[in-house]
Parts: C-alpha cells; structure tokens; sequence
C-alpha cells in the first residue's frame, strides 16, 4: 500500500506539468489513457483498495480519487485550449452563401440495419421493444442491480456522474440499459419478455473496439421454470438469424452484480470465436427489488453491443469508423 501511495503522490506532483506541454489532441488522448486509463496509477490504487485494511482504504482511496477529480479537469482545461488553437487554424465561413442542394438519397446507417433486424427476430419471437430514460438515477442504474455505492464493479464502467443538490438524486447518463430492468418490473406481472434498445455512456478509453457512446440491447424475460437452457436457445436463435445456420456459441462463466450465475456469450463466426455478449439468470435480489416473488418466478437477462455486430457484419478493423463523419459509411448499407 506504502508503494501504491507514494505513486499517487508523485503523480499528484507531476501531472499539471505533463497536462500543460500538450500542444494537439492526439497527444492529449495518448496522455488522458496513461493518467487515467485501466493501467494508469489511479486505477491500480482503486483497483488495490479491496485488499488492504480499511483505515489504510480511506487514505489511498481519498487520495486516488481527488487525483482522478483534478486530473480531469486539468485535461479539460487543456483540452479547450488545444481545440481553441485548432480552430483558429481553420479558413473563414461565409454564412451569407446559399446552401448546396443534395440531390442524392439517404441511406440507413449500418449499426441501424442491424438493429432493424435485431427489432425483427426479437418481435417474431414475442418480445416487446420497450424504452427508458436516458437520463437515470444511481438508484436504477446501480443500487437496485446490486452495485452499491462501494461495489467495484461501478469502477468497470468508469462512469459520468451529474451531482446531486437538494431535493435531487445523483444522475447519471444510463452505462447500460439494464437500467430499466427494474422499472418495467415495477409496472408489469410476469411473465413477460423484453428487449431495452438504446444509447448508452461510458467514460471509456476509445480504441478500436470501444466507444464512450454506444448502442446496447437488453433483453429481460421472467416467467415461471426459466431456465439457462431458456437464455441459450433464445441467443443461439437470434445469432444464426444474423449471421446464418452454421453459427454457434458458447458460455464462458463470469460475473455480473445483477445475474447469478453470469456467463460471457461468444460466437463461431468465421472461423472464429467472438465475445459477443453479456448474459445470466436474474439475480434473486434483483427480483424481489422489482417486486417479483423469486420462489415463483425465474427470468434470465442479456446485453450486447450492435455497433459490435455491425463490425462483425461488415468486417471492419476499427469501430469508431461507424460514427466519424464519413458518408461512405452510411453508402455502404
């Protein structure tokens, strides 16, 4: 703990001047993913508090935190500064000329091809299409899923927050769409199957195959003797309706607050295996926190990434392609 400590003071030392000779924001992105990415300092000193001595949490943890506080608004203060210098860089705009027609039609973005389809295989099977805010509560995005305040596993997701004030909860811009699990069993008997579409936003270090924005699918299905063999027929199903008859996939064990037990879900695509998505029977607690007897009822939940699939479809090498300003992507659906 001594050691980790030290790396966070020394940080906390030095990162303003590390911040401040960034000069584009390539450099600034490169530099945001070593101060705060999943390697950096402060994610190995929260990533440790699980195993140390409580009076020994509180110190590193309130250090760790306050450093991830500052540096973030370091990186953002640089990060207007930055863009400021690349904008001035950029020719004049006459607002005055007329605007260009466009005589070409429209096409569907690829990620909402298949999420057309995905819309279609799921409704033939029975499923409602149901939506939730955007905008959620830490209650439903977290506390009735079985992520506490403290659970480690609100540091996977690396989450936005929107403070609380008087007569307001803590807000968030939802990190999944498990968010509106509870909230459709609130208003509905069992049983009943369901799937959640929609965006989702998370602070996460982008690469080729992650975005901080995404769409996410949650599917919800409660009834009384469902079952794990329930959960894989149904994906095995949906997988070969999207990607033919000789897919295949499998479950990996896992874990997920809000499932027990909890399963990785890859597919045989390609002569390949590719994790696909998250998926397990609904946990107990999060039953009875709906408002479900779970002595009677049983349900599974699952949730996957189009934008993911639509890579896969389409064979492309870098995910952020599909939402850079590129016409040619949407041309090519």
């Amino acid at each position: 703990m001594i050691g980790i400590l030290r790396d966070v003071q020394a940080l906390a030392a030095s990162y303003q001047t590390m911040i401040s000779d960034i000069q584009t924001p390539a450099e600034l992105d490169q530099l945001r993913s070593q101060l705060l990415g999943k390697t950096s300092v402060v994610a190995k000193a929260l990533g440790s508090l699980k195993s140390i001595p409580i009076e020994q949490k509180r110190e590193l943890g309130a250090a760790a935190n306050q450093l991830s506080r500052q540096i973030e608004s370091a990186l953002a203060a640089q990060q207007a500064i930055v863009s400021q210098a690349k904008d001035d860089d950029l020719p004049p705009i006459d607002f005055s000329q007329p605007i260009q027609s466009v005589h070409q039609a429209g096409h569907m973005h690829p990620t909402q091809v298949v999420l057309s389809e995905v819309y279609d295989i799921f409704t033939r099977l029975g499923f409602a299409v149901v939506d939730g805010p955007e905008i959620e509560t830490d209650w439903y995005n977290f506390e009735v899923l079985n992520m506490p305040a403290d659970h480690p596993a609100r540091e996977m997701q690396d989450t936005f927050y929107i403070e609380s004030d008087e007569g307001h909860p803590p807000l968030v811009p939802r990190t999944h769409t498990s968010a509106s699990q509870i909230r459709y069993m609130e208003e509905h008997e069992p049983p009943f199957k369901v799937i959640v579409p929609g965006k989702v936003y998370r602070n996460e270090d982008e690469d080729r195959t992650h975005m901080w924005s995404f769409y996410q699918v949650e599917g919800l299905v409660v009834g009384e003797g469902v079952s794990m063999a329930d959960l894989k027929g149904t994906l095995l199903h949906v997988m070969k309706e999207l990607f033919g008859d000789s897919t295949k996939i499998r479950f990996r064990p896992s874990f997920f607050p809000y499932t027990e037990p909890s399963v990785e879900v890859d597919v045989w695509y390609q002569d390949e295996w590719l994790e696909i998505c998250g998926a397990g029977m609904v946990h107990a607690d999060v039953l009875e926190r709906g408002g479900i007897d779970s002595e009677r009822f049983t349900g599974f939940a699952f949730g996957f990434g189009p934008d993911r699939l639509t890579m896969i479809r389409y064979g492309l090498k870098d995910i952020r392609i599909l939402w850079r300003p590129n016409m040619l992507v949407s041309k090519q659906a």
